[in-house]
């Protein structure tokens, strides 16, 4: 049994009745800019619940915290400023978290180190500058893990030590000046690692197989490279432009451009926010 509103039919205020054996509830694509989800903290066999391309700016993940047997959540594409993922520590069940595309700065994971389903968490697209790890997490499971375009400066990837799983991790256009890549080098498993668009100096692949070096993206051309064989251009060009992806010096102006006019973009519309709810708050003293 499922809920499912897709499309812009519904008001930026509603109810909804939930019936207590619903295991699928998606609002997608409307106009929600406030949502109470307490309804669903009696739909113990709630699986999924997808939230994606709204307004909201805010939520409460607290009834979620009942809903053991959850697996799915999508807050992807709203205005979200903030999210606190402490309810979450008791759905053992998720597999995929989804927060892409929101106005985040920070995010806390650490409420998430028992989780041990987890298979995706996906941060793409926000202004994420910190991004708090545990360094006890049991993510033996997870197989991707996406921060493309945010703020970050560095990244500690002993976090991701016991991922043996793993096979993307995309952290392309943030600020990191450099990476130590050895926690993650033994991995079978990996397919992709994107470091483009960052502020690289050196890449160390000195105890990377030649496989997986195949596998690292980073477009910046000046990055100096330790463990090539021969040292060839070829041979770098393969790293710096593996998958395929060639962008001339013009047309990587055109992308950094680009992107730099989303983060701006999205750093006005978490000011206007804030500005908001500033307002609402002195309105109410």
């Amino acid at each position: 049994m499922g809920i499912i509103l897709k499309g812009r039919q519904t008001s930026s205020d509603f109810e909804i009745t939930i019936h207590i054996n619903t295991e699928y509830f998606s609002l997608i694509g409307n106009f929600v800019e406030e949502l109470d989800l307490t309804p669903l903290s009696k739909c113990k066999a709630l699986l999924s619940v997808n939230l994606s391309s709204n307004y909201l700016s805010e939520i409460s993940l607290l009834p979620l915290g009942k809903c053991r047997k959850i697996k799915q959540i999508d807050l992807s594409n709203n205005h979200l400023i903030s999210i606190d993922l402490t309810p979450l520590a008791n759905c053992k069940q998720l597999e995929v978290l989804n927060l892409q595309n929101n106005l985040l700065t920070d995010v806390d994971l650490t409420p998430l180190e028992n989780n041990k389903n987890l298979k995706s968490i996906n941060l793409d697209y926000n202004l994420i500058k910190d991004l708090n790890f545990s360094s006890e997490i049991k993510w033996d499971k997870l197989e991707e893990f996406r921060i493309f375009s945010n703020d970050l400066t560095k990244i500690d990837l002993k976090t991701f030590e016991n991922c043996k799983m793993l096979k993307e991790l995309d952290l392309g256009d943030n600020y990191i000046t450099k990476i130590n890549l050895s926690p993650i080098m033994n991995y079978n498993n990996i397919e992709s690692i994107s470091l483009e668009r960052n502020r690289l100096k050196k890449l160390n692949l000195t105890k990377f197989g030649d496989r997986h070096k195949n596998y690292v993206l980073c477009t910046d051309p000046d990055v100096k490279i330790k463990g090539l064989k021969t040292h060839s251009e070829d041979e770098k060009s393969s790293i710096i432009y593996s998958k395929g992806k060639y962008y001339s010096p013009e047309q990587e102006m055109s992308l950094d451009q680009f992107f730099n006019n989303v983060k701006n973009e999205k750093r006005l519309k978490r000011d206007k926010i804030l500005a908001q709810i500033n307002e609402i708050e002195n309105n109410s003293i």
